[in-house]
């Protein structure tokens, strides 16, 4: 405890001094420390110097500098900074890499009733005291596969900062010691509550969350317009039948809805004929755990149609004809070759895709579609690909995988003929970033492919153009925005778009083909 006063000002050694007198003197230990919260790595230092570890951690420095808001200084809003959530973030920043080396801690960061609902007068105050809920709760999806819980409260206590504010028999009515033991429970190794916000005094505690009205949902092939919100403004503020979001996951849950909802109201193109026409979708059993409840879930079955129009453009988004005149590739993206028309067998890579948005709705899997990323996918060909064919997709998530970071799943696809006969299988693994520590097998480690000792057989050098990517989802299926959309890439953690990883595999599968296979 620094020991200065409630606007920041000055320090002192004897708020320190007492808490630890009040300690050592019911038979505990305790070591004072005077620094300031900007400092939090001497603060943790001083608690390791003396106990040689750190297993808790109670962010509750606070200040206060009230003005209205067209009154208040930058040194009004800075010093409130500095000491509420910069000082949260140094302190808790210094321990973390302890707690979670030891696979053990608890964090509690206090907040405000100002940070939760707002209050005249405390725009700076109230800011950082939100802040701090957002640091918390971003903290307990980190840290709990390493047993870190992470907690907020939002006290109604008599204290240093509220003793000249309010009258003195309300002071002290909201004692500390009516606030400590829920900070204590939260605290105890019994507790395995995380992310989580309470508010409590005077003998009353209770966990406050989010509330979400049910909203409107507005069809976007009409076009969102201000007045179709005005129209709808009853429904988006609605809560007669509301929903509690708690996770990133559930936010998204409402918006991937109205995307599927645009998805399936979209006539096929033209240009292209590989559009999912879905059976009955199979019964879905409610979700009774997590990620491994999704484990022999089968997808509703999709029948598509290509030709040679799709099989010439999936050619052209692999690097397919770059020169026109090249006579051995031609035959990939011209019907009326002279060699004759025929279909890339890599082209079998999107047979999976008519389907796979069915994830989306798989019981026990909740994510952002912004965290899904396509991991590695094997195909394997029981015959050459007609070069006209409509077909029958069927998948089964054949296993999840429990990566700490996220959940990796394994999807088989069985793609038949219109005789029923398989002639492509693909095995698609999905990683979804942010679902992990479940308590899922691992699964097995990926073995280094050991290379030859000698000189390549071949060496084919190709560059990818800077649009490959919204060429390659054209042919392929995987409309996924992450390949396409600026804005839902930075969403997912990325400067841009991606390319696609099956966009790659066509180039080195048409390097092949030119190598080894005439």
């Amino acid at each position: 405890d620094l020991g200065g006063g409630m606007h920041g000002e000055g320090a002192g050694t004897s708020a320190a001094d007492r808490v630890v007198e009040e300690i050592t003197a019911a038979g505990g230990e305790a070591v004072a420390s005077y620094d300031s919260v900007e400092h939090g790595e001497r603060i943790v230092q001083a608690a390791l110097d003396a106990f040689g570890r750190v297993d808790i951690v109670v962010n509750n420095a606070g200040i206060l500098r009230d003005t209205s808001f067209h009154k208040m200084s930058e040194e009004d809003w800075e010093k409130i900074y500095r000491v509420h959530l910069y000082g949260g973030f140094r302190v808790t920043h210094a321990a973390w890499p302890h707690l979670r080396d030891q696979g053990y801690g608890r964090v509690i960061m206090t907040s405000s009733a100002a940070g939760l609902y707002g209050n005249f007068g405390q725009a700076n105050y109230g800011s950082a005291k939100l802040g701090l809920l957002g640091m918390a709760n971003s903290l307990a999806v980190e840290g709990q596969k390493r047993n870190v819980l992470v907690n907020a409260i939002a006290p109604l206590a008599g204290s240093r900062l509220t003793e000249t504010i309010l009258p003195p028999e309300m002071v002290a009515a909201l004692k500390p010691e009516y606030v400590a033991p829920l900070v204590a429970f939260l605290c105890h190794d019994s507790n395995t509550a995380t992310g989580q916000v309470f508010e409590v005094g005077a003998g009353w505690a209770a966990r406050v969350r989010w509330q979400r009205a049910r909203g409107a949902f507005l069809p976007l092939g009409a076009g969102v317009t201000p007045e179709a919100i005005a129209g709808q403004w009853a429904d988006v503020q609605n809560f007669d039948d509301p929903t509690y979001p708690e996770t990133p996951m559930d936010s998204f849950a409402p918006v991937v809805e109205n995307l599927k909802t645009a998805a399936a109201a979209q006539p096929p193109s033209a240009a292209s004929k590989v559009t999912a026409e879905p059976a009955a979708a199979p019964a879905r059993p409610a979700a009774t755990g997590g990620p491994l409840d999704a484990v022999g879930f089968e997808f509703a079955p999709t029948t598509t149609s290509y030709d040679e129009g799709d099989l010439s453009l999936y050619a052209l988004s692999i690097g397919a004809a770059t020169d026109p005149l090249d006579a051995s590739e031609l035959q990939f993206v011209y019907e009326l070759s002279r060699d004759g028309f025929k279909a890339l067998p890599t082209y079998a890579v999107t047979f999976p895709f008519s389907l796979l948005w069915q994830i989306t709705g798989v019981p026990g899997l909740r994510f952002n579609p912004a965290l899904l990323l396509h991991g590695e996918q094997y195909l394997e060909l029981r015959r050459p690909l007609p070069v006209k064919a409509t077909v029958t997709n069927t998948a089964r998530i054949a296993n999840i995988y429990d990566k700490g970071s996220g959940a990796l799943v394994l999807l088989d696809v069985d793609t038949a003929d219109e005789q029923g006969q398989v002639i492509a299988r693909n095995q698609v693994s999905l990683f979804i970033r942010g679902i992990g520590g479940f308590g899922g097998e691992r699964g097995p480690s990926s073995a280094g492919v050991a290379l030859p000792d000698r000189a390549p057989d071949a060496v084919h050098r190709e560059k990818t153009n800077e649009n490959q990517a919204l060429l390659y989802r054209l042919s392929s299926g995987d409309r996924n925005p992450l390949h396409a959309d600026p804005a839902f890439a930075a969403a997912g953690g990325f400067n841009r778009p991606i390319l696609h990883g099956l966009c790659t595999f066509g180039f080195a599968g048409r390097a092949v083909l030119r190598h080894f296979a005439g």
